[in-house]
């Protein structure tokens, strides 16, 4: 029998009920996700990097010291709620993440060389590509402004020194390096006459038979007044030291309590958390007997002696430095006395690295002041 036309409209209309449930589920879904959404002291760290056509140029940023900033911002829910979870360590930062959070600084030519530089920070999080590419503004942050120090690298010719044997003359190849560093560096410590390159041995002297003719390997140190800057770089690395044995010998003296300080930016060194073993190292050193005299009573008085009479290992942190799961091998280096050379002692020690509980945690590797004062050698 066929149905009346009145109950087939109605079947019809029931028909596409379902349908209408499901698109206005979607509807609301869709809305619900992109409804506007405010979160508050949000912390933050990012870095500032120049582009590759200003490589001789170095901003870093003065204040906040570590880069961190909390901030407050609105955007879409679900990618504020993303944010959220990773600035509070319920998700983690990808590699293109920690990349996103790094401040390219465009116009350098505008800023003044040296550390009176202030940026709007909203402006500055505001240009970085982690939030525009979510959608997401920043509204306010804390502190307001940036400071950002600028500053030029500069390339200076310098004569090579062999100073581990004491008045002994030598043949020095190449007889010149290049030593590149900060301008205000070099103006802060009084010019290019206060800078020296130090060919220091990489074998030991008391080994070579008196009144010979010997070519050996030395690596070049650079050594200024004040404290150790990490951009300071010298090249080549090592050069080559022909010279007479003298007849007089020399003599080693064995230290078993030299310190391994660890050195190297403080923005890194703040970020992570840095444990070594042993924190002492056993060395032997070589040299004339009055030089070892002397290196032997200023390491009684430790560290009220000046950095330069003393000897030192340290570890050296650079910006890319990783996180370990446990306990790795790092390669450490020795600050020495003149007229002092080192016969003997490790190359390496016994690193972990962890991220402090107050750093963003990341899955990369992260892009100065010093934790320790050292002299590279």
């Amino acid at each position: 029998m066929p149905m009346p036309q009145q109950q087939r409209r109605v079947f019809e209309r029931l028909k596409v009920v379902p349908l209408t449930l499901l698109l206005t589920l979607l509807l609301w879904m869709y809305a619900d996700a992109h409804l506007t959404a405010i979160q508050n002291d949000l912390p933050f760290q990012i870095s500032v990097v120049v582009p590759p056509s200003d490589a001789n140029d170095i901003v870093q940023i003065i204040s906040p010291s570590n880069g961190e900033f909390h901030v407050n911002i609105q955007g879409p829910r679900d990618q504020v709620q993303q944010i959220r979870d990773q600035a509070d360590g319920r998700a983690i930062f990808t590699h293109d993440d920690r990349n996103n959070l790094a401040y390219v600084v465009r116009h350098l030519r505008s800023l003044t060389i040296g550390p009176q530089n202030y940026i709007s920070s909203v402006r500055v999080l505001n240009d970085l590509p982690y939030f525009r590419q979510r959608h997401v503004t920043v509204i306010s942050a804390t502190p307001a402004r940036i400071q950002i120090a600028v500053d030029q690298m500069v390339s200076i010719s310098r004569p090579i020194s062999f100073s581990a044997l004491h008045h002994v003359s030598a043949s020095i190849m190449p007889a010149v390096a290049q030593v590149q560093l900060p301008k205000s560096l070099l103006t802060s410590i009084g010019g290019q006459d206060q800078l020296r390159v130090v060919a220091q041995p990489l074998s030991d002297l008391t080994t070579l038979p008196p009144r010979t003719r010997q070519t050996i390997q030395a690596q070049l140190v650079v050594r200024y007044p004040g404290a150790v800057n990490t951009q300071v770089h010298v090249s080549p690395a090592t050069a080559l030291v022909t010279f007479i044995v003298p007849s007089e010998p020399t003599h080693k003296l064995k230290l078993g309590i030299v310190p391994v300080w660890i050195r190297g930016p403080s923005w890194l060194v703040d970020r992570y958390s840095i444990s070594i073993r042993p924190e002492t190292v056993p060395v032997t050193v070589a040299g004339s007997r009055p030089a070892l005299q002397r290196l032997g009573r200023k390491m009684l008085i430790g560290d009220l002696a000046p950095v330069r009479d003393r000897v030192v290992a340290f570890l050296n942190i650079t910006p890319s430095i990783t996180t370990t799961d446990g306990w790795v091998e790092h390669h450490i280096r020795y600050a020495l006395p003149s007229g002092v050379t080192l016969v003997k002692g490790p190359r390496t020690i016994l690193c972990r690295i962890s991220y402090r509980p107050s750093a963003i945690p990341t899955t990369a590797p992260s892009p100065t002041a010093t934790s320790g004062p050292a002299m590279a050698q």
